[in-house]
């Protein structure tokens, strides 16, 4: 047999799998509606208070701090293998710094870094 034609009875396979889990989830499902299950859960503690909404600049600056962490874990590798790489090496992490840079200059134009 060619090596497609496995493929194929396997992606079929999967197909037939996949559907009979979906019919199999819908016609087995409980039908009756539970107020409990669709109530508010916050810790297995009653509510005290209505819902309060938080400042979206927690999230601005949380997904900024992980960016520039990730950029942190970028730049490690390559001061271990720094003289490995050469020139080639300091040119694409200069590119890369370059841009981080740029992302940074951009939110501050946008407002990001201001706390009000």
């Amino acid at each position: 047999m060619a090596n497609w034609f496995i493929a194929f009875i396997a992606l079929v396979l999967l197909f037939v799998i996949f559907a009979g889990m979906v019919i199999a989830a819908k016609y087995l499902a409980p039908r009756e509606y539970d107020k409990e299950k669709y109530d508010l859960y916050e810790c297995g503690a009653p509510m005290v208070s209505e819902f309060r909404y938080f400042n979206i600049r927690f999230y601005i600056i949380a997904i900024m701090f992980t960016l520039f962490d990730i950029e942190a874990i970028f730049m490690y590798p390559w001061a271990v293998y720094f003289e490995e790489l050469g020139i080639l090496g300091v040119i694409e992490m200069g590119l890369f710094i370059i841009m981080v840079f740029v992302g940074w200059i951009y939110a501050y134009k946008k407002g990001a870094l201001v706390w009000e």
